[in-house]
């Protein structure tokens, strides 16, 4: 089953698309089937493999259109760079994407549909994120498995990623769909103190959602990339081409990681589905005029089904079923999310922010 992986950050200069395209041919001489895709209207990540994007007409613009003219399945836009490695490019007409369907349902669910059908087996696709937060990364982060957040060490470098938390937040609320987060370390010079001080931030940031490699300041990576070529295929015995080998090699564990847990989720829910028990939940609040209870059990979903009911002296109650298993929640109270305050047990979520935790013994 193959496994999306979109590569973002709004900040720039941060190695995002070194990353996504040097990833990809990596993992493609790892005799894993990949597929780029370049969401990017500037085609840095298509330049960056040897493909102009103003000599092309055929682009992942032609694959999220809504105009029958110029759509075409994603398949007729697929470009093969060398052996396992494919490439849909960009085309500054991708800018208008966003205007062009913002009256169409599902907008936002555009790539992972045109993914989900399409025919050509891939181990990975790749999705190279533009450095905004807009329309096209939403559509990245709703398709992907799992986002890999590129840092470099300098002053500024976790500016803007709690913006990104915020939106990851948002699609599992609104499309109940988490992919994992990992953050990477790039442009790292360990000669320097600075350097130092601000991975131990980053660390601190990410906690166990950081990857274990490291992206060291290396000029080879820059001159690949102005000559159209991923940095194996420039200089394979370069500090980046060493890099980003080990990273593949990261990547590619993690992706069996997600395999099994979700072979596991689904094996564990067959085996509870006839246990369930009784759990009611309460929130005070003489002023609260509506209050949900949303967590793992409802696929957070704010609904008239998560509706708390509002009894005597401000007290609001819902008694849910649960089978066996741990559960992540909150309370939104007139729109504002707010862990339980009768329950000690909580957890930090990928997002920044703090989830409350239940347990349900068989």
């Amino acid at each position: 089953m193959k496994k999306v992986l979109a590569i973002t950050n709004q900040k720039g200069g941060c190695g995002k698309t070194t990353t996504a395209l040097n990833l990809s041919s990596c993992l493609a001489s790892l005799k894993q089937r990949v597929l780029l895709v370049d969401l990017d209207p500037q085609g840095h990540a298509s330049y960056g493999l040897g493909v102009n994007p103003k000599k092309i007409n055929r682009s992942i613009y032609n694959t999220l259109t809504s105009l029958n003219d110029r759509r075409l399945p994603i398949e007729n836009t697929i470009l093969n760079i060398w052996g396992n490695l494919d490439l849909v490019p960009s085309h500054i007409l991708l800018s208008t994407i966003e205007q062009e369907l913002r009256d169409t349902e599902g907008a936002v669910s555009r790539l992972y549909e045109v993914l989900n059908l399409m025919s050509r087996p891939y181990d990975f696709i790749i999705i190279d994120c533009p450095p905004s937060l807009g329309f096209l990364t939403f559509n990245a982060l709703r398709a992907a498995h799992m986002v890999i957040v590129p840092v470099e060490t300098s002053k500024f470098s976790l500016v803007g990623i709690d913006k990104l938390m915020n939106m990851l937040e948002l699609i599992a609320l609104k499309l109940q769909h988490t992919p994992k987060i990992k953050g990477l370390v790039t442009a790292y010079d360990k000669r320097t103190k600075f350097s130092q001080k601000v991975l131990e931030e980053i660390k601190k940031y990410f906690k166990n959602n950081l990857l274990k490699t490291t992206i060291r300041i290396n000029v080879t990576l820059k001159e690949a990339a102005y000559v159209g070529l991923p940095i194996d295929r420039f200089n394979k015995f370069s500090t980046g081409a060493q890099d980003y080998s080990d990273l593949s090699h990261e990547v590619l564990r993690e992706s069996k990681k997600l395999h099994l847990e979700d072979f596991y989720k689904e094996a564990e829910s067959m085996i509870s589905r006839a246990k369930q028990f009784s759990r009611t939940f309460m929130f005070n609040s003489q002023t609260a005029k509506e209050v949900y209870l949303v967590g793992d059990f409802n696929n957070w979903s704010i609904n008239e089904s998560t509706r708390l009911t509002p009894k005597e002296k401000g007290i609001w109650e819902r008694t849910v079923n649960l089978q066996p298993g741990r559960y992540r929640y909150k309370f939104v109270i007139d729109g504002q999310w707010m862990q339980d305050p009768q329950n000690d047990q909580i957890e930090s979520n990928p997002f920044g922010g703090v989830d409350s935790i239940l347990t349900v013994d068989a």
